[in-house]
């Protein structure tokens, strides 16, 4: 049941941080970092990129070669990894937590998802902050998102639906989205909630990664238009 609950609450953050009405142009929310790279420097930066997956878990593959490829890229063993069942859009995951999956970053949650129809990998979650990790600082999250950031910006992305340093709505922060040529995407999500009387220290900030097959054509279980 936590399980299921944990998978809900980050299917949520993806989906807000997809379907979020933003205002391009807006600086990356931060205390003392550095300042990331702009607009332009994404567009003219080679090579092109190429979102294929998460290490050595690529789009296509089956549960199975899936599990083998989590193995092989974090030495853990079969068992520590989570099958989570997604109640609406029907769709399996597997989940992982990783102590240490960049330097500042604490503990990080992995969840590979499997289209309902295909049963193929299809996208990838990578959550890091007060979700996962209750001892994570906000600064330590804050620096993660700069240092993922940055090492987008180094590659080159279709400039459709290319976005950098943008607020959304509900006050979170996309700090990029961009596309390869095939259309994959690559989404890097700030959620940015007020700290409790104006003190940073409460910030429970979340930072939410995704890779995704296709970004328009969800493999996920929905009613059909006749059904109701």
């Amino acid at each position: 049941m936590t399980t299921n609950r944990f998978a809900t609450s980050a299917l949520k953050l993806f989906l807000i941080g997809t379907l979020a009405i933003f205002t391009s142009g807006i600086g990356l929310f931060s205390f003392k970092s550095d300042e990331l790279a702009t607009d332009k420097s994404i567009k003219n930066t080679k090579p092109w990129a190429n979102i294929d997956g998460f290490r050595s878990a690529k789009f296509g593959m089956q549960m199975d070669e899936v599990k083998d490829a989590i193995v092989r890229d974090f030495n853990i063993v079969e068992r520590k990894i989570d099958v989570i069942n997604h109640p609406t859009e029907q769709t399996q995951s597997l989940g992982i937590t990783i102590d240490k999956l960049l330097p500042v970053s604490g503990k990080t949650r992995v969840v590979y998802v499997f289209g309902y129809k295909s049963k193929k990998l299809m996208q990838v979650n990578i959550l890091i902050g007060h979700l996962v990790d209750t001892n994570v600082t906000p600064q330590q999250v804050v620096d993660s998102g700069n240092l993922l950031g940055n090492h987008f910006f180094k590659k080159r992305y279709l400039e459709d639906g290319l976005v950098a340093h943008a607020r959304l709505n509900d006050g979170s922060v996309l700090i990029f989205r961009g596309k390869d040529q095939k259309g994959r995407m690559a989404l890097l999500r700030l959620s940015n909630p007020q700290p409790n009387e104006g003190n940073k220290e409460d910030l429970k900030i979340t930072l939410t990664l995704s890779y995704i097959e296709k970004p328009e054509q969800p493999d996920a279980f929905q009613l059909k238009e006749d059904d109701f």
